[in-house]
């Protein structure tokens, strides 16, 4: 870890290297590195002061994006939205920008002094789920899925809620609904 270099070193190092004292005589004088001498002589030269300028270390203070900003607003109107589900949100809403990672978003929420989310996920309330396997069948359908080659299916599921076994798929290409009464 760099140490700092105190104001009256500074001083010396400069009026020796002023009296012709060498960067490497320097060095072994102050017991410093020859590139941290050869710095800060180059820097003492160039400024009238010579006390550090701990004020331009670290790094400048960012402005949050636009989605940075709309994720702590998300974050705002929904304390228990961890930054994976605002990552979430944001992609859905802006398809086609670059989210910030999630990190990213953990760190401008730090900044905001956001309490973190609750860990993991909400129990589930599931007091009027099947007991017995075939007590209750559950169906799903998707309509007009465009598979990898272009082609698009519909498709029709029927599970068990108790076992989650899927119990029928039928995959059909999408038809166009007939208008008016059969006779």
């Amino acid at each position: 870890m760099p140490r700092s270099i105190p104001v009256p070193v500074r001083r010396a190092l400069l009026r020796g290297f002023k009296k012709g004292d060498s960067v490497a005589v320097l060095a072994v004088r102050f017991n410093l590195a020859q590139r941290t001498v050869r710095h800060l002589i180059q820097k003492l030269q160039d400024e009238s002061d010579p006390s550090p300028a701990y004020q331009r270390c670290g790094r400048p203070e960012a402005t949050p994006t636009a989605l940075i900003a709309e994720g702590m607003r998300l974050r705002q109107q929904h304390g228990t939205w961890g930054a994976g589900l605002i990552r979430v949100m944001l992609q859905e809403d802006h398809p086609q920008e670059e989210i910030p990672c999630v990190r990213t978003l953990q760190r401008w929420l730090l900044r905001l002094r956001a309490d973190p989310a609750p860990p993991g996920r909400r129990p589930a309330n599931d007091s009027q789920r099947a007991r017995r396997p075939h007590d209750i069948w559950q169906m799903d359908a998707a309509e007009q899925k465009r598979l990898k080659t272009g082609q698009q299916i519909s498709w029709l599921r029927i599970a068990d809620e108790c076992s989650g076994a899927v119990l029928k798929t039928v995959v059909f290409p999408p038809r166009e609904l007939e208008s008016g009464a059969r006779s």
